[in-house]
């Protein structure tokens, strides 16, 4: 057994302390450090100091022998130090008080413990917490974060009260776990609507925690934190942080707040607890009624009352600490005030909670305090996604950085949104380019699984709210609404020689073909038969001639000389104004309006057709859509997409890649196909329009913001401003192509059009030139036939 003894009072240039005393102080390694600093501090006498080293590695008996010997031969009259059993067991023996500066359950009968129970603290804050001192506090739901062994004490009052939700354990030694772990639980915590929060942990794991919670917009109101902090060492920690309408309130055992700002930094609890008991020992030596050995110094140890750095140290029978405070500092984010005390008193009946009768404490129980937006002053991460007119890239974004890369109706929505609620932003590209989708995992991708990782803090894009999502985060608001729409390329017409035939049926050139000749073929036989009229010479050719004429409006010079070819002649003209008429008005429309050609005239016609192929992007929530959809063909198109993976697309820029290719119908967003649409003339949208969703805003499950981002989006509706936005990047926009083709149109009969005339009109010239020739043919080879003929006669 090795021993130093420190005689108190004056400290020599080696740090022994050469000043004799009358009452002997064992004090445990562990604590030996703090002896120092007790008596740099205070002026008391009457004291001295062994260190009460131990070098048996044998058996528990072993070591209990060999603090027995030691203690009798140093003559010490008191041990301190924390808790252990071999200690324990030998003071016992010598019948000597030992002041235990750590808990132990068991009570013996030599042993004060003068660190105030866990359990005690629990008791408090369950009473504090729990019960309705605070207006409209009490039914919200609470939870725990501990760390380490501390969450055996809890009592089953608070793990099997119905507002308990939750005990989280801090137990990683890995800062790096440790915060990650923190970060589930507070996101657990938001997403459960938790804001009663309850902390017992180390000053080092609260400040990462509170920090966390700042980066989640968890610090401020509505969320409310309770801390166990007996010696009052996160006051630093909580003026530190960020001052908005924060709601701490701190348990400790620190009587008053302007005690506390006194107190050097240097003193933690067991520091404390090192003074506490010193004086204690010390204010007994200076009785002049007790003698200074162990009889005395036990009874008036379990007699007498003292006054500490920690309030009132006071013993019962079985030594444990009673007839103290715990007391209750409220930090709003600009001040502290003492809240109130739980008082331990001397049996359980008389443990009760007082509330300070002041402005602040009544100001804070008001059900109706107020607070401020929990984004208010920050600089908060926005997650999105390039999606025209959403979100795009301006020109020369290669020479800019930040925000000034983007524009579109989101940059104005969020850029209108933080100008009224005071924040400030940085957006970001999602880095799987996916708008967000449960994995098989269970895992969330793209920017819903940005969100529920902690990166951003809010996502403002295209997304739509449908039940998945709205089960893994919150929404605000829609600040649009969209329905699905199938967009696909406009198939080129080829243009023909003989478009001029257009107008008309092949059958009703038949047909028409048939009645010249049957109106001719009537109009001679009126001609030769008629019984009244004069006859005059008639061929069945002149008949012809004027029926075509006629209907060519040839204008011939013979007119039927009976009365019935006369009827039927102007029954044929009527019926040639009719014809010609509507050859004409079919024939400016075939010339002007174009006309969509597609295998398709509804979404409904996809699914029995294999000329057009049709798809989505993967992982978005239209595919989700058709998959558990209930109408048969919303279920079939979806099954006719998974069978044919190559349709789904990776992105809705490659979607449009392929429709402007040809042969694809893309099914996508309104809103996106309409702007595409609007400047690309050779797309189309085929309806009907289903599916409505709204486009709101991101958040975190369990935000704070989000009903003040809901009211601010509310209100930029009502205002127009939504409206100028939609006005500002939809409307008053032509595509590129409107003003070259209402030129065209304008502009009369192109020769594209009107070609195959001229190669009727060639075709006319020449064969009338053949007429022509094989009439002269047979004019100059008649004569010789005739003559020929006679000559063989004769």
């Amino acid at each position: 057994m090795k021993h130093v003894t420190f005689l108190f009072s004056v400290i020599m240039s080696n740090g022994v302390l050469t000043h004799a005393g009358d009452i002997k102080v064992a004090v445990l390694p562990d604590w030996w450090q703090y002896i120092p600093r007790f008596v740099s501090r205070q002026k008391v006498s009457s004291l001295q100091f062994t260190n009460l080293t131990s070098e048996s590695n044998e058996t528990q008996y072993d070591k209990i022998i060999e603090v027995i010997n030691y203690l009798n031969e140093s003559h010490s009259d008191v041990v301190f130090g924390p808790c252990r059993r071999d200690i324990s067991i030998a003071v016992e023996g010598l019948r000597m008080p030992y002041i235990c500066t750590t808990f132990d359950p068991e009570v013996e009968v030599f042993k004060f413990q003068i660190l105030p129970a866990l359990s005690d603290f629990i008791e408090a804050m369950r009473k504090f917490v729990y019960c309705q001192y605070r207006q409209g506090g009490y039914g919200e739901y609470k939870t725990i974060i501990y760390e380490g062994n501390k969450g055996f004490h809890f009592d089953d009052n608070i793990l099997n009260h119905r507002k308990t939700t939750r005990l989280y354990a801090v137990n990683e030694e890995n800062m790096e776990a440790k915060k990650h772990t923190i970060t589930h639980y507070l996101m657990l915590m938001r997403k459960e609507l938790i804001r009663d929060i309850i902390v017992i942990c180390d000053p080092k794991t609260v400040e990462m925690l509170l920090k966390t919670a700042w980066e989640l917009a968890m610090l401020s109101l509505p969320f409310r934190w309770y801390f166990y902090d007996p010696a009052f060492h996160l006051r630093h920690i909580l003026e530190s942080l960020p001052r908005f309408a924060n709601s701490f309130t701190v348990f400790t055992l620190i009587p008053s707040y302007e005690q506390a700002t006194l107190y050097p930094s240097d003193l933690d609890l067991n520091a404390m607890l090192t003074m506490d008991t010193l004086s204690t020992i010390s204010m007994i030596c200076g009785v002049s009624s007790i003698n200074n050995d162990r009889e005395s110094l036990l009874s008036a140890l379990q007699n007498k009352t003292f006054r500490g750095y920690t309030g009132n140290i006071s013993f019962d029978a079985s030594h444990q600490r009673v007839n103290y405070s715990i007391n209750m500092f409220h930090f709003n984010g600009s001040q502290y005030f003492k809240l109130g005390s739980w008082w331990a008193g001397d049996s359980p009946g008389s443990r009760t909670i007082q509330l300070e009768n002041t402005s602040e404490v009544q100001h804070w129980s008001d059900q109706n305090q107020t607070y401020t937006f929990p984004l208010k002053g920050r600089t908060i991460k926005v997650v999105t996604i390039i999606e025209e007119p959403f979100m795009m890239y301006k020109k020369g974004h290669g020479n800019l950085t930040g925000n000034d890369r983007f524009e579109g109706y989101c940059v104005d929505l969020i850029q209108e949104l933080s100008t009224i609620l005071d924040f400030k932003y940085e957006l970001y590209l999602v880095h799987d380019n996916r708008f967000g989708a449960r994995r098989p995992d269970g895992h969330w991708d793209g920017m819903v699984g940005e969100v529920l990782a902690g990166n951003a803090t809010m996502v403002v894009a295209s997304l739509s709210v449908n039940a998945r999502r709205e089960e893994a985060i919150d929404f605000t608001k829609p600040f649009m609404t969209r329905y699905v729409t199938v967009i696909m390329k406009i198939p080129e017409t080829p243009r023909r020689i003989f478009e001029f035939i257009s107008p008309l049926s092949h059958t009703i050139y038949l047909c028409t073909f048939s009645a010249c000749i049957i109106v001719a073929f009537s109009l001679y036989f009126f001609e030769k038969n008629s019984a009244y009229e004069k006859q005059e010479k008639v061929t069945f050719k002149d008949c012809v001639w004027l029926t075509f004429g006629t209907l060519l409006e040839g204008g011939t010079e013979g007119v039927p000389t009976t009365t019935s070819g006369r009827i039927l002649l102007y029954t044929w003209c009527f019926f040639v104004l009719i014809l010609v008429a509507s050859y004409t008005a079919n024939w400016a429309a075939f010339l002007t309006v174009k006309k969509f050609k597609a295998p398709v005239k509804s979404i409904y016609d996809l699914t029995s057709q294999k000329e057009i192929q049709y798809g989505t992007v993967k992982s978005s929530a239209i595919l989700s859509f058709f998959q558990t959809s209930n109408v048969e063909t919303f279920r079939k198109i979806g099954s006719e997409m998974m069978n044919n993976q190559s349709n789904i697309v990776g992105s809705s820029t490659e979607g449009y890649r392929r429709v402007s290719e040809g042969g694809y119908g893309f099914f996508w967003d309104s809103t996106v196909n309409a702007f595409k649409t609007n400047r690309e003339c050779l797309l189309t949208t085929i309806g009907p329009d289903f599916a409505p969703r709204g486009y709101g805003i991101g958040l975190p499950p369990g935000a704070t913001y989000l009903d003040e981002l809901s009211i601010n989006i509310l209100r930029l509706g009502d205002s127009g401003f939504l409206d100028q936005l939609q006005q500002k990047w939809w409307g008053e926009r032509k595509c590129s192509r409107d003003k070259e083709e209402d030129e065209n149109n304008a502009s009369g009969l192109k020769l594209e059009n009107a070609s195959g005339l001229f190669f009727v009109l060639g075709a006319g010239i020449v064969l009338s030139v053949f007429v022509l020739l094989v009439q002269g043919f047979i004019r100059n080879i008649r004569p010789k036939i005739i003559t020929g003929q006679s000559e063989t006669v004769t």
